[in-house]
This record gives structure tokens, sequence and C-alpha cells, in this order.
């Protein structure tokens, strides 16, 4: 770790021009093992847990992020190549981060308050890492945990399916409570599936953690209108 003197900021390598004209396929590559590795090696390690709560001036990469994600622990286990571990750290405090890992600017957030990018030596290319171990850690089996079924007592409705609504659905079967959730298109995600488009955000990515949310015991009305189709009672 710390290489950021020896180690320069990468980002992922852009498709053909020529390729990209023939599909809606990501912009951009992912970062390959040794790519994120050299990323992650640049981190600092800053005490952040260490300096929580006191008065300061400073910020960090935790401080930037509005989910207060696990950066620095993720990133060196990246680093170690602990995938499994750095996809549980990663999953920890995000709703879903191989899709925000994606779609989030970062520009202003994590990686405007890293340490290094008040340096001539620019910030860690966190959200590019983040995808890189996420993917990596799912091609190896990981699967993200939503708590056990067999211990949810209450049940929640939520109304409608986009980052809100499945954000909120997560950490309440995290919490041992059940969901119903009710989307009135025939697909889910919201903004996500209707907003981004493919070539910035694939919509595999988004029906993979629907699969999964599902899977964890989720039930879902799709073509389902509250106030239309049911009523709030």
């Amino acid at each position: 770790m710390r290489e950021y003197k020896t180690v320069a900021k990468a980002y992922p390598k852009k498709r053909p021009a020529k390729e990209r004209t023939q599909d809606y396929y990501p912009i951009y590559h992912n970062f390959e093992e040794n790519e994120a590795k050299a990323q992650a090696s640049r981190c600092l390690q800053c005490p952040i847990d260490l300096l929580r709560g006191l008065e300061s001036e400073f910020t960090f990469c935790r401080t930037g992020c509005p989910l207060n994600n696990n950066i620095p622990r993720w990133l060196k286990k990246t680093y170690e190549h602990d995938y499994a571990s750095a996809f549980e750290l990663s999953n920890a405090r995000s709703p879903f981060p191989e899709i925000l890992g994606r779609v989030c600017p970062k520009k202003g957030l994590c990686e405007s308050a890293c340490t290094l990018e008040k340096t001539p030596y620019h910030a860690v290319s966190i959200g590019n890492v983040e995808v890189y171990l996420n993917e990596k850690a799912i091609e190896e089996g990981a699967v993200p945990f939503y708590g056990r079924a067999s211990e949810r007592t209450f049940k929640v409705a939520v109304v409608g399916s986009g980052p809100a609504g499945l954000s909120c659905a997560t950490f309440l079967l995290r919490a041992g409570i059940d969901v119903e959730l009710y989307e009135r298109e025939n697909r889910v995600g919201g903004l996500l599936m209707y907003g981004i488009p493919n070539f910035k955000l694939p919509k595999s990515v988004i029906l993979r953690r629907f699969e999964w949310m599902k899977n964890a015991g989720m039930k879902v009305h799709l073509n389902t209108e509250v106030g239309k189709d049911v009523s709030l009672s």
C-alpha cells in the first residue's frame, strides 16, 4: 500500500469508437486484476475511524461518501486479493455497490475527499476498484447476505422499485423484516432501468441484484400501481 508515488492514477481503458458504434455495451472496460491491485496499492490507509467524531478540517474518502462506506478497508482487501472479504465490506453499507461504483459521480464525493486528491498525485480510483472487486467476488461465487427469512417477524410494503425503493428493501431484509414490493412497470429498477443508458449501466447488473433479493425472500408485484390496481389499505 501507499504506492502513490510510484503508481499513477489510472482509469479503465475505453473501447474503440468503431466497436462502440455497433452496440450499446459499456464505453469502458472494467479494470483487470493487475490494474485494480495497482490502484488499490495507492491508498494511504488514513486513520479515519480513529479520528471519527473529532472536530477537524480534514476530509477522507469515507467522510466524503454519503454511505460512510468502508473504502480503505476494502481497498486493502482488494490489494491482498481477498475478494470475498472486500465484497462483504463493500456491501456492508451500500445496497448495491456494483451499481453505485458505475454510476456514482465520485467527484465531489469520495474521490474529491481523498487525501491524495489534495496533492499532485490525485485520488485513488475508488469507484472503478469497487466495480472490479464486486464483479470478481461474484465471479468467485459471492452473494450478498440479506439475513435469514426464517427469522423475520414483521413485513413492510415498499412502493416503487427505483434506487430508493431497492435500497429501502435491502436494509429492511437485512434487519429481519419481510418486504413486499409494488412496481407499476413491468421491470424493476426505476431510474436505474429507464433513466440510465446501457452503455453506462448494463441492465443485466440491475436484474442480477433483483434476483438475489427475490431469492432472499422479497415478494414482488410488477404491473401493479398502488392506488389504482391495489388500494393503499
